[in-house]
């Protein structure tokens, strides 16, 4: 039964969803701006000239941001079990796209949501909603979905989402000036959590807040050594004797720089120089700092700094372990929420068994990294013991899910070479490959 005006700003007001909305978006608004960047600063003299401030400015570079990209850029989904679900819900609403910015947000703030709604006619509208934005309360902690949802869309435009429909506010929840209210006949909140962890206690945590105090320490070692570059990096000018000019309010008028000359006609004057400070060590500094972040975040060393010197494959595999175990963590984990949505959209579109069908998963893009040729014998070595095609062509770097269905049924139709001329160019020389090999290792 549908919630009246005065009954939904009672719910969402006079309890407490509006108040734990508010502190979980300011705490988020904080955390984004944290991973930003935007609000470290540098203890500096409280006579600090412009010069002085701009360094700090330069000081500040994206790396909580890149390393959040790192880890979200290994949990792209690409493929689903039940292909009608996949095509018509997911495809249909371009998520191959959408599905990045939301990856972003679970890694980085801790968690995501995504709505699912019947569409006009037969089809289903899938959106990605910003936790900045979106607050969820659940009756039950071990619930699967909300059992209430708010979404704002402007200052004077909120959602909210319940297990009967979608109710559309002008105004603001403590003022409602008109409500419009949509059922969805869906028996559940059309709104799924996407995790970045099983939260025991709150809401999930981000997997790059851990990593905010480590930042601070490379903007203060970044800043350190900008200083030294500027005023430490040439030798600093002294003068002893001689009578040294001063302005009127006492100050000395000699100010050396790398493009002056210094000059005195007293006979007295004594020129000398410190040494230059020793840039390197700064540097190097720098960069442990840059190594601590990558262990905190578990992104291998190499994506930071850019140094792979007479590296083996080997040693680039054991280096990238640890960050493809994060990945392999973050997938268990986000994809039960997405599963969950598709399970939502499937029950949308009337695909009954597949709405009900708890075994189904999402199938994760494959970002590890292999050569052609490996990847070439491990598909024939397969092939040999009876492996359905459509596994064998999912295994081939920049296919997607479609792509292996394409030329699964292809292949069984008509052989290898009545591929469509887009995967034709495409696999041209895997295909090549895997000819060579099997001509090589003949099944028995």
């Amino acid at each position: 039964m549908a919630l009246s005006s005065s009954e939904l700003s009672a719910l969402i007001s006079d309890g407490d969803m509006m108040k734990g909305a508010r502190t979980q978006w300011a705490r988020l608004r904080w955390l984004q701006k944290s991973i930003e960047g935007g609000l470290n600063k540098t203890w500096m003299p409280e006579n600090a000239d412009t010069e002085y401030k701009d360094l700090l400015t330069k000081a500040r570079s994206p790396w909580l941001l890149f390393v959040r990209d790192c880890i979200a850029q290994g949990t792209a989904i690409d493929g689903y079990s039940h292909d009608g679900t996949w095509k018509e819900a997911w495809q249909a609403n371009g998520m191959d796209a959408r599905q990045v910015v939301l990856n972003r947000e679970v890694i980085g703030l801790g968690y995501g949501y995504l709505l699912d709604l019947p569409a006009e006619g037969d089809g289903v509208v899938m959106r990605p909603l910003s936790a900045h934005t979106t607050y969820s309360t659940k009756d039950d902690p071990w619930d699967d979905s909300p059992t209430y949802a708010l979404h704002k869309v402007s200052d004077k435009r909120w959602m909210f989402f319940d297990s009967e429909g979608q109710y559309t506010i002008t105004g603001t929840p403590q003022k409602i000036e008109k409500l419009e209210f949509v059922a969805h006949e869906m028996g559940v909140n059309p709104v799924t959590m996407i995790a970045n962890e099983f939260a025991m206690d709150g809401f999930p945590k981000s997997s790059i807040e851990p990593a905010i105090p480590v930042y601070k320490r490379i903007v203060d070692a970044t800043f350190t050594l900008q200083m030294v570059q500027r005023y430490g990096a040439f030798p600093q000018k002294n003068q002893s004797g001689g009578n040294i000019a001063k302005d009127e309010a006492g100050n000395a008028m000699v100010r050396p720089s790398v493009d002056s000359l210094l000059h005195s006609t007293d006979p007295e004057t004594r020129w000398g120089s410190f040494p230059a400070s020793d840039i390197k060590q700064v540097a190097d500094a720098v960069d442990t700092h840059i190594k601590h972040l990558s262990a905190v975040c578990q992104v291998p060393p190499h994506y930071l700094l850019g140094a792979i010197v007479n590296m083996s494959a080997e040693g680039i595999a054991a280096a990238e372990s640890g960050y493809f175990r994060n990945i392999a963590d973050h997938q268990v984990v986000m994809g039960e929420g997405y599963e969950l949505a598709l399970r939502k959209a499937a029950a949308i579109l009337n695909y009954d068994d597949a709405a009900s069908d708890t075994s189904s998963q999402v199938h994760w893009a494959d970002t590890s990294t292999r050569s052609l040729a490996q990847i070439s014998d491990s598909i024939v070595k397969l092939q040999t013991v009876g492996a359905p095609l459509e596994m064998l062509f999912a295994m081939i770097p920049g296919w997607s899910k479609t792509d292996a269905l394409e030329a699964a049924e292809y292949v069984r139709e008509n052989g290898t070479q009545a591929l469509p001329a887009a995967v034709q160019a495409n696999t041209q020389q895997t295909l090549q490959g895997l000819t060579d090999l099997q001509q090589q290792n003949p099944p028995e």
